[in-house]
């Protein structure tokens, strides 16, 4: 059988080194100035695009839109470029029921089938279907990038919406492209959060029928607390020839990372409201989650993911092991991102009430729980039958062209700047 330890024994065989060098050292202090540099240039470049886009676009709606959501897989290819860069050897094992595969044709070709412990195929293909919800365990403050990789694989990178804290927004400069992302900030205070809640998951909804703001028509009012007020028949189901927006959510209905401390706290809670902790994931969030699929009444497939990554004990946290920093400019990437899919019809969930859902939701996290517990005694795989199960290996890359893409105005700078270094020298 093929494990988790035998494939990273391999994988680390490839790549091991001797005790680093001078010269090694200095490798790897230019690969982290060179990952800096690509994504100042790259993140710069595209929120250059944006602001653009938005200042001499805004009356070309549609084209605004086709070139924002251009600027969301430009977005995603840099951060894979930084980690190719640093971590060329990155794995996603992909792990999928047959029975669901075979229902949802996520993967509909052998390639990339595990035949031997080294090799990986290159360009992965999925076929996740749009206006769909994906929900998964939270465990590193990257989980969301590798989620997105999986629907760049599915032609839907630039038709991504993320559920994210709302300290994200001010960020500078990343805060402003991820605003014009139209991503979902939360405060998690949900006498704040429903409202913003419900506007965009409305907007995303009705943009998805062609029958919102990308097709020309407006809220009918805004009422004192800012909640957009549609006109009823705007949510009657028609058949109309505007254009229909793809979309993908991606939520964590933990809220957080997997952590020592959340941990804690999750137990905590679970014992007031009169519940068994998890061991090996957070309790979820139904209220926030619940809104969600409520609103998204043209969300039809919910794909149910569960992460997990190589190189991590049970009794550790990926957190600790896995910062930003070392991800992004370091190589310390876990060399295979363990990815366990299970998916849903919108008809399968229980959304006659709250407390019928959230029982539901728990359930399901129950069993997520015991799929990590089967992950960590199985040294490092979500299979417990070899014939049950699809398991794919793929590397975390992206196509050539869309590295090109990214990689022109580093590649100029970094020209123009030698040309200017040369030319004071000589």
């Amino acid at each position: 059988m093929i494990t988790d330890s035998s494939l990273r024994i391999s994988l680390d065989n490839k790549t091991s080194s001797k005790t680093p060098t001078l010269i090694y050292k200095i490798f790897k202090i230019t690969l982290c100035l060179l990952s800096f540099n690509i994504f100042v240039l790259g993140a710069l470049t595209i929120v250059l695009q944006q602001l653009l886009v938005n200042i001499f676009l805004s009356n070309f709606v549609q084209l605004k839109q086709t070139l924002l959501n251009d600027s969301k897989k430009k977005f995603i290819t840099l951060l894979i470029t930084i980690f190719r860069i640093n971590t060329p050897n990155c794995k996603v094992r992909i792990t999928i029921p047959k029975a669901i595969n075979q229902k949802y044709k996520i993967i509909t070709k052998d390639t990339g089938k595990i035949t031997d412990l080294t090799s990986a195929t290159i360009d992965a293909k999925t076929h996740f279907k749009d206006k769909s919800v994906v929900i998964a365990n939270h465990q590193i403050y990257t989980d969301w990038v590798y989620l997105w990789w999986l629907a760049y694989t599915s032609n839907l990178a630039g038709n991504i919406y993320i559920l994210l804290k709302k300290s994200l927004e001010s960020i500078p400069i990343l805060g402003y492209g991820m605003k014009n992302y139209n991503f979902i900030f939360l405060s998690r205070k949900w006498g704040k959060d429903k409202i913003n809640l419900h506007n965009h998951l409305n907007d995303i909804n009705l943009d998805s029928q062609g029958k919102g703001r990308l097709s020309g028509k407006q809220p009918e009012r805004t009422t004192l607390d800012g909640e957009f007020i549609w006109a009823e028949d705007t949510f009657l189901p028609e058949e109309n020839d505007n254009k229909k927006w793809p979309y993908q959510l991606i939520l964590f209905p933990e809220g957080t990372n997997l952590s020592a401390n959340t941990k804690n706290k999750s137990a905590e809670f679970a014992k007031k409201i009169d519940r068994k902790p998890f061991n090996n994931v957070l309790l979820p969030h139904v209220t926030g989650f619940y809104e969600v699929l409520k609103t998204l009444s043209t969300c039809k497939t919910l794909y149910d993911l569960t992460i997990a990554y190589s190189g991590v004990p049970q009794d550790e946290f990926a957190q600790d092991i896995y910062t930003i920093k070392g991800v992004f400019l370091e190589g310390k990437s876990p060399a295979i991102v363990d990815i366990y899919i299970n998916g849903l019809e919108r008809t399968e969930i229980p959304l006659e009430n709250m407390d019928v859902f959230g029982e539901w939701l728990f359930e399901r996290w129950d069993l997520k729980d015991q799929l990590m517990e089967r992950y960590y005694k199985n040294n490092g795989d979500f299979k417990a039958d070899e014939n049950e199960y699809d398991t794919y290996l793929f590397s975390c890359t992206c196509s050539y062209m869309n590295y090109l893409s990214i990689l022109v105005t580093p590649i100029l700078s970094f020209v123009f700047i030698l040309k200017y270094f040369i030319k004071k020298m000589f």
